[in-house]
């Protein structure tokens, strides 16, 4: 039976009939993976440039060694498995990739050194504490895209400084 034969037989006994509108289709989510690759990136950017000199040189957390900023790595004082402090600033400092990758024991002797010379035992203290906060997807996806926002931003800025 055809639509319209349909609607002329259900007219015969008073029926209409009875549109349902169409869901809205939600917004595809990005995949938290990719969000959390592009936090890493644009935050590594900015991390390096603001520790860089005018000539874009960056000295090395643990070792001193000075490199251009493009050749630095990102290095995370509390690792980069804890989300809850993966994009804090203060978490975040240039290394050169032979501390960053090879030495980790010296690296992370001297760069807890830094880091109480630098912000105080308590500060450290209680980024320890935040280490051990473990979050929700959802959470991860929101610190993910604000880290996205905020170091795309401020990465603008510092371009724009230059």
């Amino acid at each position: 039976m055809s639509l319209a034969a349909a609607d002329s037989l259900m007219g015969i006994f008073g029926m209409k009939r009875v549109v349902v509108p169409k869901k809205a289709k939600r917004p595809k989510l990005t995949p938290l993976p990719t969000l959390i690759r592009k936090a890493d990136t644009v935050t590594s950017e900015f991390i390096r440039r603001k520790h860089a000199d005018e000539h874009g040189n960056v000295t090395c957390v643990s070792c001193g060694k000075v490199l251009h900023w493009k050749m630095a790595h990102c290095a995370h004082f509390i690792g980069r498995g804890k989300k809850s402090t993966r994009w804090l600033e203060e978490n975040l400092k240039p290394a050169c990739c032979g501390c960053n990758t090879f030495n980790k024991e010296y690296h992370m002797r001297e760069y807890t050194l830094f880091m109480v010379d630098f912000y105080g035992k308590k500060f450290v203290d209680e980024l320890r504490d935040m280490e051990k906060q473990v979050l929700s997807a959802s959470q991860v996806r929101t610190l993910a895209e604000e880290a996205i926002d905020d170091y795309t931003a401020k990465t603008k800025e510092l371009r724009n400084a230059a």
